[in-house]
């Protein structure tokens, strides 16, 4: 496909809407996952709706903290995600993923668009066709059916 008929998907479209949550133990964040996430989001593979860090203390009390308190360590800045929020993220989602991370580390939760999807769903709705249905299957189900094949 030559590029001047490449189809830019445009900001009113939303493709599939997945999230990760990451543990750093320590609430030591490192440099080279957030340059690479900068990056997929410069290549406009995905757009970030949200980025939240969590951090729970030795006593295991958990708290959203805010990037500007979590830079520093590893010489990162994390200043490119300052109000990176969709409010998608509601309490129930923060208490879980504190309950999931150990004392005296730090996660960060990140819901992001998948914007490859658009161009590849446009080109088949240009032939006629529909999208009727996404999702996502979480690694927990994945590696269950895995483990099943494997042993089959």
């Amino acid at each position: 496909m030559s590029a001047s008929s490449e189809h830019r998907p445009d900001e009113d479209e939303l493709g599939p809407v997945d999230f990760l949550a990451i543990e750093f133990p320590g609430a030591r964040i490192t440099a080279p996952g957030f340059e690479h996430l900068l990056s997929l989001v410069s290549q406009g593979t995905i757009r970030i709706l949200d980025l939240e860090f969590i951090t729970k203390d030795s006593a295991g009390s958990a708290r959203m903290a805010d990037v500007r308190e979590l830079g520093g360590s590893d010489g990162i800045d994390l200043g490119a995600w300052a109000g990176a929020s969709s409010g998608l993220l509601d309490d129930a989602d923060v208490r879980e993923i504190a309950a999931a991370i150990q004392p005296g580390a730090a996660a960060a939760v990140i819901v992001y668009e998948n914007r490859w999807i658009l161009g590849l769903a446009d080109a088949w709705r240009r032939d006629g066709a529909r999208l009727i249905a996404d999702g996502g299957i979480s690694a927990g189900d994945l590696m269950a059916a895995l483990d099943a094949t494997e042993s089959s």
